[in-house]
């Protein structure tokens, strides 16, 4: 599964990623614009996604402005990880405790076109929910075969759509705060999420921090619980944290 973001001169990460308990996802389709209503909301500029044809004219140079360019950034899972964290409560305890989980099998790709018209061009990313661990075999065995059921529901995708809050001008080495907007599908149902990010360009290398909040229930399935011996919250943070590499 992967996953593709925004664009360049404006620095945008992607993210999204593997829940405690989701996965499989096509490919989504053609990128959405972002409304005018959304836009004057945020109260900053909006990167809208490009048509198919447009994208095409950008990689071709026709219709694109003269200095259009689009860059190609890809994952490095070696220096990256997406990790999920959920609230646990045993019955024997009087509190709650926090379970997360981590993988580093993310692939995906960023394509970029800078220039005086950056836009976002079709850009996906993919985690395999099946690698997530924990402090827990017993655990990272339930997600697989009855919670997340990944071993069914192997991947989890997410395709941005636009990204807010971008500034006019990047500087390197300068972390920029984004929230970028997309769909993320889990096992058989797919939400729009929007993940709050901080990224960089440095050079040939793109990284960066995305996180967002999840409920269980919206994506289809039940909180975990095991015989009232512990029970989880419904609710999943989910971060990923990325390096990308020019191709």
């Amino acid at each position: 599964m992967r996953f593709r973001f925004p664009h360049l001169s404006w620095l945008v990460l992607p993210m999204l990623a593997a829940v405690a308990c989701g996965a499989a996802a096509p490919a989504p389709s053609a990128s959405v614009p972002v409304s005018d209503e959304r836009s004057s909301r945020a109260g900053a500029p909006t990167v809208v996604a490009t048509t198919a044809a447009e994208v095409a004219a950008v990689q071709s140079g026709v219709g694109a402005p003269t200095d259009a360019v689009v860059r190609t950034f890809n994952i490095v899972p070696a220096q990256s990880e997406t990790s999920y964290e959920v609230q646990e409560k045993f019955a024997r305890l009087p509190a709650p405790s926090k379970a997360v989980g981590r993988t580093g099998a993310i692939e995906g790709e960023f394509r970029l076109a800078v220039g005086d018209a950056p836009a976002l061009l079709n850009n996906r990313f993919a985690v395999d929910l099946r690698t997530l661990q924990s402090d827990s075999g017993r655990r990272d065995q339930l997600i697989r075969e009855q919670w997340l059921e990944s071993n069914r529901y192997p991947t989890a995708e997410f395709m941005a759509t636009h990204v807010e809050q971008l500034p006019s001008t990047v500087i390197e080495g300068q972390q920029v705060p984004l929230k970028i907007t997309g769909n993320l599908k889990i096992r058989d149902v797919t939400r729009e999420v929007t993940f709050d990010a901080r990224t960089k360009l440095e050079g040939s290398t793109l990284s960066g921090t995305a996180t967002t909040f999840l409920l269980m229930r919206d994506f289809g399935f039940e909180p975990p619980s095991i015989l009232g011996i512990v029970t989880v919250e419904d609710g999943v943070n989910l971060t990923v944290r990325f390096t990308a590499t020019e191709a």
